[in-house]
């Protein structure tokens, strides 16, 4: 199951009627709506233990290995960046890395012991409906990667960030689903960050509101010194807006 933040807006209009006989004055310009700020939207009980975990399904076997590789790349280039900058409410982010190839059931009943808060799931394939059952059950939202996709190309061998995913792995051969997994991370931890909590729902709860705020910032550091300035962001990562 994916998790959807629902945006709280109120709307008004103001009408204006002059009392002369036989004239009514034109309706009044309506009342600009306001956008949604984080504290207008549902606020799930704080179920985090302090730590924010993510769990990931990436292909490590088979054909699309090399996918697989990259998109692992991709979180641990992110999980850098976080850590450098004080890591998420104050605490490191831990990824917990299974492979979407193998035996499903033992993958998520892993996760599952683990503790895991949120799963981002390969942007390649649908996420099966024995997945989303059994994580839904364990009350833990799946950030498929496909929603940063836009036109399905991987970035070119000589992007800036293709340098970066091959810093986290010097044998990349490819780099199809790189850049996803790293904004994956990112959104989840900013989630987690204008949530106040690491709990799974806390997270799912502002997912959207991180990527729809009128103040664009395209990195950790960014979005959080904006956060701190009071301003609603809409991260701009690796893939530009999510979709």
């Amino acid at each position: 199951m994916t998790y959807r933040a629902f945006p709280v807006v109120i709307a008004g209009a103001l009408a204006l009627v002059v009392g002369l006989t036989g004239c009514t004055a034109p309706e009044a310009p309506k009342t600009p709506k306001p956008t949604p700020s984080a504290t207008a939207l549902p606020v799930p009980a704080p179920s985090g233990d302090g730590i924010l975990r993510l769990g990931t399904m990436f292909p490590m076997t088979g054909d699309a290995a090399a996918t697989g590789k990259a998109q692992v790349a991709g979180t641990e280039v992110a999980l850098r960046e976080i850590t450098e900058q004080g890591g998420v409410l104050g605490k490191p982010l831990e990824l917990v890395h299974r492979n979407s190839a193998g035996d499903l059931d033992v993958a998520l009943t892993n996760l599952i012991a683990r503790k895991v808060d949120v799963v981002l799931w390969d942007p390649a394939v649908k996420v099966p409906e024995a997945a989303v059952a059994a994580l839904e059950a364990a009350d833990i939202p799946i950030l498929p990667l496909g929603d940063f996709m836009h036109d399905g190309k991987p970035i070119a061998p000589g992007n800036p960030f293709a340098k970066r995913l091959r810093s986290a792995d010097p044998g990349l051969t490819g780099f199809v689903g790189g850049a996803e997994a790293f904004d994956g991370v990112v959104t989840a931890a900013l989630a987690a960050t204008v949530a106040g909590d690491d709990g799974g729902p806390s997270v799912a709860s502002r997912l959207d509101f991180v990527a729809s705020g009128p103040t664009a910032c395209t990195s950790w550091g960014e979005c959080l010194a904006a956060l701190a300035d009071k301003q609603e962001i809409r991260f701009v990562g690796a893939t530009g807006e999510r979709s």
